[in-house]
């Protein structure tokens, strides 16, 4: 925002430094011509250029872009301003524009861009090839890329390629903005930080590229819509790639208590437009990479071998990189490598130094390897996980920002997603999360291993990743304050967000507030009553949503009574069903009717039948005229869609957790928990809470405190 005022302007000018300060100069000489935009269209009748339409105009004037000359000459001509005055605005005019010819501070342009630098893979390497990129195949999607691209330098524009690891999707944007802007200048930021300067500080003729975006969502301070969108209205083309699972965490959940964590993230993903990038190449492709192959020899080995894997990754060794991990050397080295992995499937992007590699590993290997000390099997390891497997990509690529100094170790890409897939249902062992809680550092990686524990139920991981943030920003607060109060630690969680909104007095946290002091005063009238076990830990374990929703439907509020019934079948609650069902409400047997069939309650839905309930009746009927679903069919079904979630679809999570549900299949969806699939946690809770074997004790605890990486309930008192 400009800090200029009327007045300054009004005594020089050449005060104006930048693009918002020229807007401001702009809307306060339009406001002092007395016209309207309509005048403007008005006039702009008798012009030839009919450049001043609304939008345009109005985006000039609150400094959305820089203001192009012949917008800036039309709105000079409709205004009819004194000669003196207009050569004063085209004076301006002409020094910020020189200025922005020079780029974003530590900017080059796009045709000198290193390629690896910008995350482009190391290719394998064959006979005497030379360390450069082999030759470029097109893909299909290529025309529509660079249209985007291309459409995106008159306007601004987000594209954003979604895949698994070494698809070719950053080789695709490296080639599409050196065929259509290799001229433009091209920032690479390290972290959200610098985007938000080039935000403040938009630039002309920019590319941001924004390779392996999730390293930014769920980062702090966080990237946001607001921020995207101001720098395609400046004009600038923001480019990025994330792998698939990334995109299909972000599919829309709700919130047990109405605030979305992800909302954020899904609101800056509906700005771009999508390409999806697959590892097979289609048949024109391989056709195209056949006859490159004749002079590229590098292509020739990767389309003999890249059958299985495909053609992209097939080019960064995959097959040695799989050879390493599958049919590794020693238990020590495979231990290594699955550590290096599942540290990145928790959300750590940035590099692993030694001494959490050493602390991790225990976890991973036998009681008998567990005697060698690890000085000497890492000082085995190492050397071997750092070489150049074909010449070209290495396990573990060493990392040093500065010369000389070694931050710690990268895991190769293609590798990491390949065993979070094979391994994608096992949850890492304590030492691993031990480890990391130890010796990670970065708020970012810290705020998504926070994320992974939640959604495995691992609370205690979880609040010690928040509690380890240099600084809570208002998502962080919420969820720590989430994770106190299932545990009922409410005074804690009032204490917490006062103190957060004593810094940052959102609507978010002041409502959060707020319904934390109603849910202390409603804990303290329940805990008045006997035997209160049970009816506190349901009521935090929703922030008192459904405790509200009872309250008001109690009190006749007839839609308040069908969204508790939503609630109770979502969570399980089958005893309050039977309950809301006998006294008459109609949904709630419905509800009810619905889970004993899908449960196989078939004697109780068989009884409520013969006593008159009509829905148990009609449920009845169809299932006996149906039959039970085969298994087989469920079996497969359920194959299909986690094939599905693993390639990122973003609904099958949903759907897979609600089969599951439905099937009463609890050490499955314990799976789902433990692959921090999204929706699983409320799903396998509900599956247990229907279940009348299931001690309510060890349910409440669960439900408070979670589990441990063994699946065994996690030790904690409120």
């Amino acid at each position: 925002m400009s800090t200029l005022t009327s007045a300054a302007f009004a005594d020089d000018p050449f005060e104006i430094r930048n693009w918002p300060d020229f807007a401001l100069y702009l809307s306060l000489i339009h406001q002092a011509t007395g016209m309207s935009l309509s005048d403007l269209e008005a006039a702009e009748s008798g012009l030839d250029d009919r450049r001043l339409d609304r939008g345009a105009v109005s985006d000039a004037l609150i400094g959305r872009r820089p203001i192009r000359k012949a917008l800036l000459e039309s709105l000079l001509r409709a205004w009819s301003l004194p000669d003196v005055q207009r050569g004063q605005v085209r004076e301006v005019w002409r020094r910020l524009d020189a200025r922005a010819g020079a780029g974003p501070a530590n900017a080059g342009r796009c045709r000198d861009a290193s390629p690896h630098a910008l995350g482009l893979h190391a290719s394998i390497r064959v006979g005497d090839s030379a360390d450069d990129l082999p030759a470029y195949v097109r893909r299909d999607f290529d025309d529509h890329l660079r249209e985007i691209i291309a459409k995106g330098a008159d306007e601004g524009a987000f594209v954003l390629l979604v895949g698994g690891s070494s698809t070719g999707k950053t080789r695709s944007l490296y080639e599409a903005i050196l065929n259509v802007v290799p001229d433009w200048w091209l920032l690479h930021p390290a972290d959200t930080r610098d985007v938000i300067r080039a935000h403040r500080e938009p630039t002309e003729r920019t590319v941001l590229w924004l390779d392996e975006l999730q390293n930014f969502l769920g980062a702090d301070p966080p990237l946001n819509r607001a921020i995207l969108d101001g720098l395609m209205r400046a004009g600038m083309i923001v480019v990025g790639t994330i792998w698939s699972e990334h995109y299909m965490a972000r599919s829309p959940l709700r919130h047990p208590d109405g605030f979305d964590k992800y909302a954020d993230d899904r609101q800056l993903l509906k700005l771009a437009t999508r390409i999806r990038v697959d590892a097979e190449f289609t048949a024109r492709e391989r056709e195209e990479a056949a006859v490159l192959a004749k002079r590229d020899e590098r292509l020739r080995v990767a389309l003999a071998t890249g059958a299985g894997a495909g053609l992209p990754r097939a080019l960064v060794g995959a097959s040695a990189l799989l050879e390493s991990w599958e049919h590794a050397s020693s238990p020590f080295v495979r231990a290594v490598i699955t550590a290096a992995a599942d540290a990145r499937r928790l959300g750590v992007g940035s590099p692993l130094p030694e001494e959490l590699l050493r602390d991790a590993i225990e976890g991973y290997l036998s009681p008998a390897d567990r005697a060698v000390p690890p000085e000497r099997w890492l000082a085995g390891a190492l050397p071997y996980l750092t070489d150049e497997l074909g010449g070209g990509t290495a396990v573990l690529a060493p990392y040093a920002r500065k010369a000389g100094s070694l931050d710690g170790y990268v895991i190769a890409d293609f590798l990491a997603q390949h065993i979070s897939g094979v391994n994608r249902t096992a949850c890492p062992p304590d030492s691993l999360w031990e480890a990391l809680l130890a010796h990670v550092t970065n708020p970012d990686d810290l705020r998504r291993l926070s994320v992974s524990a939640q959604a495995r139920m691992r609370y205690r991981y979880a609040e010690a990743a928040l509690r380890r943030l240099p600084e809570l920003n208002d998502l962080a607060t919420l969820d720590l304050t989430d994770l106190l109060v299932r545990q009922d630690r409410l005074h804690e969680a009032r204490v917490l967000l006062a103190q957060r909104i004593a810094v940052s007095p959102s609507d978010d946290l002041r409502d959060r507030y707020d319904k934390l002091v109603n849910l202390m005063r409603r804990a303290d009238q329940v805990r008045s009553r006997p035997g209160v076990t049970a009816a506190v830990t349901g009521l935090l374990a929703d922030f008192g949503r459904a405790d509200l929703l009872r309250e008001r439907a109690d009190a006749g509020d007839v839609t308040a009574a069908e969204a508790l019934v939503d609630v109770l079948a979502e969570q399980g609650h089958l005893d309050e069903l039977r309950e809301r069902a006998d006294r008459g409400h109609r949904y709630a047997a419905e509800q009810l009717a619905d889970l004993l069939a899908l449960h196989g309650r078939v004697a109780e839905l068989r009884s409520r039948a013969e006593s008159g309930d009509e829905p148990a009746g009609r449920r009845y009927r169809k299932m006996m005229a149906d039959g039970v679903p085969g298994r087989a069919e469920a079996a497969r079904q359920i194959e299909e869609l986690r094939a599905q979630v693993d390639g990122g679809d973003e609904r099958s999570a949903r759907t897979l957790t609600a089969l599951l549900f439905d099937l009463g299949v609890a050490d499955a969806l314990l799976d789902e928990v433990n692959a921090g699939t999204p929706g699983a946690v409320d799903r396998y809770l509900a599956l247990l809470t229907a279940r009348e074997e299931t001690d309510r004790e060890t349910l409440h605890h669960l439900r408070a405190f979670g589990i441990n990486p063994d699946g065994t309930p996690a030790a904690g008192t409120p």
